[in-house]
């Protein structure tokens, strides 16, 4: 099997999940598509529909798979964007419910950020490190810079609305 075999294989799975891929995998698969015929007959298909068209029963083995991790990372991503939200809530809802905010909003604030670092810090920590191992550099650096933003100026977020 020579190499552009190997890369024809490769980019038909690819093709299909063209969208979760970095750059630099992009542009391979699309130098790949504008050599092989059959590629890019397969990504002008998927380009164009809004599901991906149905694989023959050769493609059906490997491909399958491959849609079940796309799906899996999917879910997870919203798994983890509900936790974050969950958390959040807690913090802010518990901050409402134990205080008076006319008489003692310095304390609901500061209560705020001792939440903050007590329940969203070491969830976001885990959150991170289990991340790394499933989501691509993009997705981590914008859950990364989310979750600083929160750390640090979420008391100072909530005491603008006051």
């Amino acid at each position: 099997m020579n190499e552009f075999q190997k890369i024809h294989i490769l980019s038909r799975e690819l093709i299909l999940v063209f969208d979760e891929l970095e750059q630099e995998t992009k542009e391979v698969l699309l130098e790949h598509i504008q050599d092989c015929q059959e590629c890019q007959r397969v990504y002008s298909d998927t380009s164009k529909a809004e599901d991906h068209p149905t694989p023959t029963r050769e493609e059906e083995v490997g491909i399958k798979p491959l849609k079940k991790l796309v799906q899996f990372n999917r879910g997870l991503k919203w798994l983890f964007i509900t936790i974050r939200a969950l958390l959040l809530f807690y913090i802010i809802f518990s901050a409402i419910q134990l205080y008076n905010w006319e008489l003692s909003a310095n304390a609901a604030i500061d209560y705020i950020k001792s939440g903050t670092f007590l329940f969203y810090f070491p969830a976001v920590l885990f959150l991170t490190v289990f991340a790394m191992m499933f989501f691509n550099k993009r997705w981590i650096v914008i859950s990364l810079l989310f979750d600083l933003c929160i750390i640090l100026f979420l008391d100072t977020l909530i005491s603008l609305f006051i």
